[in-house]
């Protein structure tokens, strides 16, 4: 009986693979149409000194990434959220939805929570746009539809980075 537990051993590397944290979906209904029109809020010479001001007392040096507020509804279990979805004002194609802690690269198949790897955002209280270090990756919402100019729905958590 000896050979039990190396067989064993042997049986889950060969099958069983386990990942934790490898998808971010919850009971949450969440849903934008990117093929409606909206806007989005331009930064003024205030908001670009207070990221400097961000940057410089973090003493960052990295990539960052700048979000601003649109004005695409987000649909949270049948109601209707205003304010709650982000563009990256160099990055057309990327989006940030506080509700949820949810990014979305148009053209993808999933959308994914990015809190890993020293990720980390800042917005004024305003929360008008948003300041983005660290973007690198994230975990994937297996339960979303593809990122595409149409509907996208997905069901997640009560997780937000600024309450």
């Amino acid at each position: 009986m000896k050979r039990t537990p190396l067989v064993l051993l042997t049986a889950v590397m060969l099958f069983g693979r386990a990942y934790a944290g490898d998808d971010a979906s919850g009971p949450i209904h969440y849903g934008t149409d990117f093929s409606e029109p909206f806007t989005t809020y331009a930064m003024s010479a205030h908001d670009k000194q207070w990221s400097r001001s961000l940057l410089r007392n973090l003493k960052y040096g990295g990539a960052v990434v700048h979000f601003v507020r649109t004005s695409l509804p987000l649909q949270v279990d049948g109601s209707s959220i205003e304010g709650a979805i982000y563009q990256a004002v160099k990055k057309a194609d990327l989006f940030y939805v506080i509700n949820g802690d949810v990014m979305m690269q148009m053209g993808t198949r999933w959308l994914f929570n990015p809190g890993v790897g020293g990720f980390s955002m800042h917005a004024p209280k305003s929360r008008k746009f948003i300041v983005c270090l660290n973007r690198s990756g994230g975990v994937p919402f297996l339960s979303s539809s593809p990122v595409q100019k149409g509907p996208v729905n997905w069901k997640g958590q009560d997780w937000t980075r600024f309450k």
